[in-house]
């Protein structure tokens, strides 16, 4: 049995710890339910809150008002205009000092947190929160989409992102890889459907492309075939979604989406073409 434990925040890695030292740095702040803990027995890192050692010490810190339960069929069928509207004078704009705000969020069934509003910032960063993941705190009647509340809006993240303030710069990333506008024709298959796209923004990382297919999920690894565009070659490459945007009123399976996708494998000297066309021309 595992008696020592590893753990990663802010990307660094820190221990070995034993069980109860990682319980008193989450009470003590120290150690936030999204950072990760390494499991000998999976052989991989796990979020603190999904481990089940750690799960019990992290319920005290509940709502005084009982977390609404959701029927996400139902809720996905209500009219987008109506619910953001509600939420949005629900759900107002936190200041960046704000850290008692407990929100909760809902992936399929599960329901995950309390969690501060810049937790939640955090991770949709790191993509473990997605635009179209629910989210709930006092005194919202119903569950919305992050997608649809004013204060997950591009407008008030890049207004934190602009901040001086050391604690909110932490949440924001910078991007590894410098990128280009891209306009080439693609071809994505999963080993079982093909579906046409067009590539909207690429650099030696990954890429931002749009398919007609809106069933994709952040994990699933498909392949695609680049078409000749912008001074590129054509290039096959092996790529990971991470990233899906939300759309209102998607009723087909083929309705175009937006995702970004991870490079898993590609050719050095396609990197090399990729990098030098990022940074030469302005994206």
């Amino acid at each position: 049995m595992q008696t020592l434990f590893y753990v990663s925040s802010k990307e660094q890695q820190l221990g070995p710890f034993t069980i109860q030292d990682v319980k008193e740095k989450l009470s003590a702040g120290e150690l936030s339910p999204t950072d990760y803990i390494y499991l000998e027995s999976v052989d991989d890192w796990v979020l603190l809150m999904e481990y089940q050692e750690l799960a019990h010490d992290m319920k005290p810190a509940k709502p005084k008002k009982p977390v609404p339960k959701v029927n996400v069929e139902e809720v996905s069928e209500a009219p987008v205009a109506e619910t953001a509207s509600a939420a949005a004078s629900e759900a107002s704009s936190p200041s960046l000092t704000e850290k008692k705000e407990e929100w909760f969020v809902l992936k399929g069934k599960d329901r995950f947190g309390p969690f501060s509003y810049r937790e939640i910032i955090r991770m949709l960063q790191e993509k473990q929160v997605f635009e179209f993941d629910y989210v709930w705190k006092a005194p919202m009647k119903t569950w919305s989409r992050v997608a649809e509340l004013e204060v997950f809006a591009a407008e008030e993240i890049e207004k934190m992102a602009g901040s001086d303030d050391p604690g909110v710069q932490q949440l924001f990333f910078r991007r590894r890889h410098a990128r280009a506008q891209h306009g080439a024709s693609l071809i994505v298959h999963d080993n079982h459907k093909v579906w046409k796209g067009e590539s909207l923004e690429i650099s030696e990382g990954g890429a931002g492309i749009q398919m007609s297919n809106s069933m994709l999920l952040p994990g699933q690894k498909v392949f695609v075939h680049f078409k000749p565009s912008d001074g590129l070659p054509s290039f096959n490459v092996m790529c990971e979604i991470v990233n899906k945007k939300f759309v209102t009123g998607v009723r087909s399976s083929s309705t175009p989406v937006t995702y970004g996708v991870k490079f898993l494998a590609i050719n050095g000297d396609m990197k090399e073409n990729i990098r030098g066309m990022a940074t030469n021309i302005p994206a």
